[in-house]
C-alpha cells in the first residue's frame, strides 16, 4: 500500500475552528489531527457537542476552517475555491446523511445518476451498485414508497457513484431502527473488507463504532485519543474503551 501524502485519502492537521454565537465565540475545533489510510474503515466518537459533525462537515469542505489543513488525496482543500472545492468534492468525496437527503420527486435509480448528471462520467456504475447494495428490485420506486433501510442503501449507492477516494458517513443509522441499522453497517463493513473502500463514520452509538478499525474519541472538540476494534461484535467493549477515555481525559 502507498501511503505517501499524496495517496492518503486523509489528512487533517491541527484544525481549529470557532462559531460565533452571541457575545460568547464558541470553540467546535481545537487543535484536531487524523489520518486515515486506503482502505481504513474509522469511527469518530463523542457526545452531542464534542465537535464530530463539525469535523466531518469541514473534511467535506462544507464547513471552512479557521487554521489548519486538511489535505484530500494531497490535495489542501482551503486552498480552493468555492466552485473549485465543489468540483473536488463530487469527484473525490461521497457522502451519506442520517436523513438520506434523496430527490424525493426522482427513483432509486435517477438518485443514484444525479452526480453523474452533474457533470462525473460513472453511469455504467449504476447495475453494479444497484445489485451490490441490493436494491435492484427498487430501481424504479421514489423514495416515498421505499423504507428507510432501503433509502440509506440509494443514498449510499449514490455517495458511491462517482468511486470516491473517501467515504463519510454523518450518524448514517440515526434514522433507522436497531435491525435495519446493524444491516447498513454490517454493508459499510463489507465494502471496506472486499472493495478496499476508505470510510470514516461519525456516531454515538457503540453498536456502529464497533464495525470500524479505529475508534477516534472527541470531546469539546479536541482528539482524547483512539482505540482499535479487534472485536466487531462487542458494543460493551467499545462503550466501556469510550467511557474510559472520556474519564481519563476529564482528570
Amino acid at each position: 500500500m502507498n501511503d505517501s501524502p499524496d495517496s492518503t485519502p486523509l489528512i487533517v492537521e491541527d484544525v481549529w475552528k470557532t462559531f460565533s454565537r452571541g457575545a460568547s465565540p464558541v470553540e467546535a475545533l481545537k487543535g484536531i489531527n487524523l489520518e486515515v489510510k486506503n482502505g481504513e474503515f474509522i469511527a469518530i466518537m463523542g457526545a452531542s457537542g464534542s465537535g464530530k459533525s463539525t469535523l466531518l462537515h469541514a473534511i467535506a469542505g462544507l464547513t471552512r476552517v479557521d487554521s489548519g489543513r486538511i489535505l484530500i488525496s494531497g490535495q489542501d482543500i482551503s486552498e480552493l475555491s468555492d466552485s473549485r472545492l465543489t468540483k473536488f468534492r463530487r469527484k473525490h468525496l461521497g457522502i451519506v446523511f442520517q436523513s438520506f437527503n434523496l430527490i424525493p420527486t426522482l427513483s432509486a435509480e435517477d438518485n443514484i445518476r444525479l452526480p453523474a448528471s452533474l457533470g462525473e462520467h460513472h453511469e455504467d456504475q449504476v447495475d453494479a451498485l444497484l445489485e451490490r447494495l441490493g436494491i435492484q428490485d427498487r430501481r424504479n420506486h421514489m423514495p416515498g414508497a421505499m423504507s428507510g433501510g432501503e433509502q440509506q442503501r440509494v443514498a449510499i449507492a449514490r455517495a458511491l457513484s462517482c468511486q470516491p477516494d473517501l467515504l463519510l458517513a454523518d450518524e448514517p443509522t440515526g434514522s433507522l431502527d436497531s435491525v435495519t441499522g446493524q444491516e447498513i453497517c454490517k454493508l459499510l463493513r463489507g465494502l471496506c473488507d472486499e472493495e478496499q473502500r476508505t470510510i470514516l463514520l461519525v456516531t454515538h452509538e457503540p453498536n456502529v463504532a464497533m464495525w470500524a478499525d479505529r475508534v477516534v474519541v472527541l470531546r469539546d472538540g479536541t482528539n482524547l485519543s483512539e482505540f482499535e476494534t479487534p472485536d466487531r461484535h462487542d458494543p460493551l467493549e467499545v462503550a466501556q474503551q469510550y467511557q474510559s477515555l472520556l474519564t481519563v481525559g476529564s482528570c
